[in-house]
Order: structure tokens, then C-alpha cells, then sequence
């Protein structure tokens, strides 16, 4: 009977299959990823965009980055593995079959064999499987925080990426209509010149200035293309993938931000993923102190077995318990102790750092609000200018070349303005950073 359990349960066992991976293959199918997959696309659907959108933005984006990138997947590779750890510890320790033959050549009546089996129970102290359980519930929660973090930080590298290319789409229009104007202003100071008008020192001057404005574009433009490649590295895509795909930067555009910052951030102290995270491996600390101190009292075997002997049967029930005369497990209890002081101060430094990182970024999002604030009015001031000097120079008052010094005068404001805005979303991003609170592409709440 006890050998049919035995096969019994080796039937249900786990076979090994190996799954090799073929760093070519993985390779030529990572460059020849695309927006346009159809499973993507079925991914897509599933949370609730058409597939594929007829523009791709910030929760698109982070969506596909989520679908193609590891991180997420190495965050939930290890929440089933705090799930399978959960499994072990909830087992039961499995019994012992123990088989002992003995043949007595001195005694052959009425049978020289000594034989049977002994199945071996342990009985854990009291307390200890609990413990055990409660120390594997506790890593399965920090696993589950893990998965938060890792989402967020996909969606954080994701928004700063398309920022980005936000940004450095935004100036290289800029630096297009600067060496526009530059040019310009180069042109009619080079008929000056020629018409003896100004000093050449002043020609020469307007030309180095427009070098300078179409060296800036180049720039631009490079920052352009340097700015995609970055945003398909953080969806998880070769750079080809972006090529002819229509960018949307709506997430970027002035809204209401979430009114009561402080008190998000307040609660952010108790709810973010990285807090829980530390707050549920301090459990499973205790709880694995909580085993250590159950360790001190030994644990029982009980073994009930059947001897054949010599021709009689002779039941037995076998007792085996560890007497604890030259330790009582301080060893392993000092280790848990010390663990949970170590758990408890990583939890005191999670939390601290919560608290710098939430106020910094509130701090840096208000300053921003008075540099842009200042920015606004500095191209409030030189957008009356162009419209006095077009005035001006309609009714003949002033020449060309000071219109184009106006003009020059208030794209270099509005380039200005873009470097506040741009700062001021980077600073909105740390907020969401230090909240996990989203803001970009959310209504205010």
C-alpha cells in the first residue's frame, strides 16, 4: 500500500523541459518589432485603445512599453515566485517511508529475515508552519509592490522620453524661425554694406549671427532625431519602428493641476508602492523572527512501521524528538533579530527619502510657476514691440532692420518661454515621480 502511494504520487510530478534561447533569433526579432503588430494590438484593444490609434501618446506609449519591455515581466517573474514560496510554505511536510531488510544467517526458523516498513511523520513546534506562512504572505505583498514600481518607472521613462521629443521638436521650430530671421537681418545689412550705409564690422556681425542661428538648427535637429531613438528605447522598439508614426503631445498641454499637493503627498507617505514594499518585507521580518522563536522547541517524529521478524509481526511506533541541550536556536534567532532591525531602518530610510523626493518636486513645481510666470511677461512686452515697430515701420518711421530687431527681440523671449515650459513639465514629472500620482493626461483631482 505504502509503495502504491509512493508511484501514485510520483505520477503527478513536475517533468523538465529545457527552453534554450537563441540569442540570434531574439535579436532579428527584436529589430523587426513594430507598432503595427497584431498581437500588440490585441493587447492594446484588451485595455481599452483602438488598435492601432491613429496617434500614439503618453498612455499609448506606456502601454507598449509595458507589453514589449522586461521590466514589468522580471517584476511579476518574481511575484509568481513569492506566490510559489506562499505554496511551500502552506505544505505539509511530507512523510518518510524507510525500509531497513535484515537476513540472520545464525537463525533460519522459522525465517532468517527481518523486514518492514517505517513511515516517519514530522510534527513541527508549535507555531512555526503559522510563521512561516505569515513570513511567505508578507514577501508575496512586497512582490506585489515590486509590480507598481516597476509600472511606474515604465510610464516615468516613458513620459521623460516623450518630453523629449516634445521639447526638442518645439525648439528646432524655434531655431527655424531664428535663422530665418537671422537670415533676413543678415540680407538687409548686407545691402546696407553695399550701399555704404553701415561699417563692415556691422555686416560682418549680422553674418556671424546667422551662422550661429543655422548652426543652432542643425542643433535642433539633431536633438530631433537623438530625441525618437530614445523614445523607441524606452517602448522597447528599434528606432525604425517610429519612423512615419504621428506623435501625440497632447498630455503636455496647460491644464489644471491636482489641487491639495501637500495632502497627496501626506498620503503618498503611507501609499506608495516602494513604502509598502519596505513596510511588507519589516513584516515578513518579524514574522521570520516569529520562526526562529518557534525553533527553539524541537519538532516530533512520529513514525508508525511493521516488522516482519523472524517470522513474527511486530508493530511499531517510533518517537524522535531533538533535545536542545547544547543550543536552543539563539543563533538563528539573533539573525532574525537583527533582520528586523535592519528591515525597520530600511523602512525609516524608504520613507525619509519619500518625504525629501515629495518635497523637492513640489518645491521645484512652484518655482517654475514664478520662472514662467516671468517668461510670459518678458514675451508679453516684446510681442507689444513687434506690434508697434510693424506700426512704425508701415507708416515709414523706422527702416527694416529694427522691425527684424524687434522680431529677433521676441523670438528670443518665446524661446525663453519654451525653456520655462519645458522645466516646468520636467517638474510636473517629478511630481508624479514622487507621488505615484498621474497628472499628465489625467483630469485634476
Amino acid at each position: 500500500m505504502a509503495l502504491g502511494t509512493l508511484v501514485g504520487g510520483l505520477a503527478g510530478c513536475a517533468v523538465y523541459r529545457r527552453k534554450p534561447i537563441d540569442a540570434m533569433a531574439t535579436g532579428h526579432a527584436l529589430e523587426a518589432r513594430s507598432l503595427s503588430d497584431p498581437r500588440l494590438g490585441k493587447f492594446l484593444a484588451a485595455m481599452g485603445h483602438p488598435a492601432p490609434p491613429s496617434r500614439w501618446g503618453l498612455e499609448t506609449l506606456t502601454l507598449v512599453a509595458v507589453y514589449e519591455r522586461p521590466t514589468l515581466r522580471i517584476a511579476n517573474a518574481e511575484l509568481s515566485v513569492a506566490l510559489a514560496n506562499g505554496l511551500t510554505a502552506r505544505a505539509l511536510p511530507n512523510p518518510t517511508l524507510s525500509l531497513a531488510p535484515t537476513y540472520n544467517s545464525s537463525n533460519f526458523i522459522p525465517s532468517p529475515w527481518k523486514v518492514g516498513p517505517l513511515v516517519t511523520f514530522l510534527i513541527t513546534s508549535y507555531g512555526a508552519r503559522p510563521a512561516r506562512i505569515a513570513e511567505a504572505r508578507a514577501l508575496l505583498g512586497a512582490a506585489r509592490a515590486k509590480v507598481l514600481v516597476a509600472a511606474w518607472q515604465e510610464r516615468s521613462a516613458v513620459r521623460g522620453a516623450l518630453l523629449s521629443l516634445w521639447y526638442a521638436a518645439a525648439a528646432l521650430r524655434a531655431a527655424r524661425q531664428g535663422a530665418a530671421l537671422a537670415d533676413q537681418a543678415a540680407h538687409v545689412t548686407r545691402q546696407r554694406y553695399a550701399a555704404g550705409m553701415i561699417s563692415a564690422a556691422s555686416d560682418n556681425l549680422a553674418v556671424v549671427t546667422a551662422e550661429q542661428q543655422d548652426f543652432a538648427r542643425a542643433l535642433a535637429e539633431r536633438r530631433v532625431r537623438l530625441a525618437k531613438v530614445a523614445l523607441a528605447g524606452a517602448i522597447g522598439m528599434p528606432s525604425s519602428a517610429l519612423r512615419g508614426v504621428a506623435i501625440d503631445f497632447d498630455a503636455f498641454r496647460d491644464h489644471p493641476l491636482p489641487a491639495h499637493l501637500e495632502q497627496l503627498g501626506a498620503t503618498a507617505l503611507a501609499t506608495r508602492p516602494d513604502v509598502q514594499e519596505a513596510l511588507a518585507n519589516y513584516a515578513a521580518a518579524q514574522d521570520k523572527l516569529r520562526f526562529a522563536i518557534a525553533g527553539q522547541y524541537p519538532s516530533l517524529s512520529i513514525g508508525p512501521g511493521y516488522n516482519y521478524d523472524q517470522g513474527q509481526n511486530k508493530y511499531i511506533l517510533g518517537l524522535s524528538l531533538p533535545l536542545p541541550i547544547f543550543n536552543q536556536n539563539q543563533g538563528p534567532i539573533a539573525a532574525a533579530r537583527a533582520g528586523r532591525e535592519r528591515a525597520a531602518a530600511q523602512f525609516d530610510l524608504t520613507q525619509q527619502n519619500a518625504l525629501a523626493q515629495i518635497d523637492a518636486a513640489i518645491a521645484d513645481l512652484r518655482a517654475s510657476f514664478r520662472t514662467i510666470a516671468a517668461a510670459r511677461s518678458a514675451l508679453h512686452a516684446a510681442a507689444a514691440r513687434v506690434r508697434y515697430s510693424r506700426t512704425a515701420f508701415a507708416a515709414g518711421a523706422i527702416g527694416r532692420l529694427r522691425l527684424i530687431g524687434a522680431e529677433q527681440a521676441a523670438y528670443f523671449a518665446q524661446t525663453d518661454l519654451l525653456t520655462a515650459r519645458m522645466e516646468e513639465r520636467t517638474a510636473i514629472g517629478r511630481v508624479e515621480n514622487a507621488l505615484y500620482h498621474p497628472i499628465f493626461g489625467a483630469s485634476a483631482s
